[in-house]
This record gives structure tokens, C-alpha cells and sequence, in this order.
């Protein structure tokens, strides 16, 4: 019987030797990396996703009462209740996540006064509500404050509104948030 021998004439003919041998190579390190395993659990524990919240952009004013260390927290407190409740939310899909401070200030000041008092009295706001004890707090100075469209005056020196958002666990919000 006769053999032929192959010749190769160019580069081009064991170029595609190469690649066959590559893409072999690729499949075994491939096939070797997607090995599964599997394992039951041995027993009933489950876990639970933590709720995931969104911000609503529907702001709404709060008055802070001149005697936080009296009554000031639990005024505050409903006040907030009562926007969640008139949202038709409950205490255990909503809660306050943003609350920015405004404090107002005298004929003879400017905004920067008021912003200090606010940043001042953020620590006694925290201690008056257990509400606003994980959230996010700012402050600012200004005589008014505009809330979803509503121009809402703050006052003088040593004087406080509160602008709060709630975060929310639920459908997705569909809210304007071009105000």
C-alpha cells in the first residue's frame, strides 16, 4: 500500500492545527470550571431577603415645637404618623429616611446663622423620636422653604421646620418628582 505524506506548503496549513488544539484546550479548562455541586440543607432554616425601600420624592413640612425635651418628640412623631397613614402606608412599609433641618433666623442675620442652629439641634432630634435615629439628617438656614410646591415659612431666630422624606416598601412609587 502506498502513503502519501502530507506537505505542508505554508504556515496557513498548520495555522488551523493551532486552533483546533486551542479551542480543545478551552473546553476541557471550561467543562473542568462549571462542575456543580450540590447540597441539601439539613435543616429548615431559612433566610429572608431584608426589606428593600425606596426614597419618595413627596416631601412634606414638620414643625419642630419649641420644648423638644417635653412633648416636642411625640408631636413630632405624629406628625410623621399621620402622613404615612394618610398615604395609606403603614409603620411597617414606611419610615423617615431623609430629614433636612431648616432653621430660621433674625432681620440681622443671614442663612448661615440658621444653618448653624439647625446643625445644633440635630442631636437633640435624634433623642427626641427613636424615628429619626438611623436616618439621614441635614441642615439649612432659610426664612421660607418651598415643599411640594407650598411656600412654608420657617421663622425667625430659633425657630425649626422640618422637611422629611419617606422611604417606602411596596409597589414601586409612582410620583412627580419635577416639584
Amino acid at each position: 500500500m502506498f502513503r502519501r505524506r502530507r506537505k505542508f506548503s505554508s504556515g496557513e496549513d498548520g495555522a488551523g492545527w493551532i486552533y483546533a488544539d486551542l479551542f480543545l484546550a478551552l473546553m476541557i479548562v471550561g467543562l473542568g470550571s462549571a462542575v456543580i455541586t450540590s447540597s441539601s440543607p439539613t435543616g429548615a432554616a431559612t433566610t429572608t431577603a431584608p426589606p428593600t425601600f425606596q426614597l419618595s420624592c413627596a416631601e412634606f413640612p414638620v414643625k419642630v415645637p419649641s420644648n423638644l425635651s417635653g412633648n416636642g418628640g411625640a408631636q413630632i412623631e405624629a406628625a410623621i404618623t399621620s402622613e404615612i397613614s394618610r398615604r395609606g402606608w403603614s409603620g411597617d412599609t414606611a419610615k423617615p429616611g431623609l430629614v433636612i433641618v431648616f432653621g430660621g433666623f433674625s432681620a440681622g442675620e443671614g442663612p448661615g446663622d440658621g444653618d448653624r442652629r439647625a446643625a445644633n439641634i440635630r442631636p437633640a432630634l435624634r433623642a427626641s423620636t427613636p424615628l429619626f435615629q438611623k436616618v439621614e439628617m441635614r441642615s439649612g438656614g432659610a426664612s421660607s422653604v418651598t415643599v411640594n410646591g407650598k411656600v412654608n415659612t420657617v421663622g425667625g431666630a430659633g425657630a425649626f421646620l422640618l422637611v422629611v422624606y419617606l422611604l417606602f416598601n411596596g409597589a414601586d412609587l409612582v410620583e412627580d418628582c419635577t416639584r
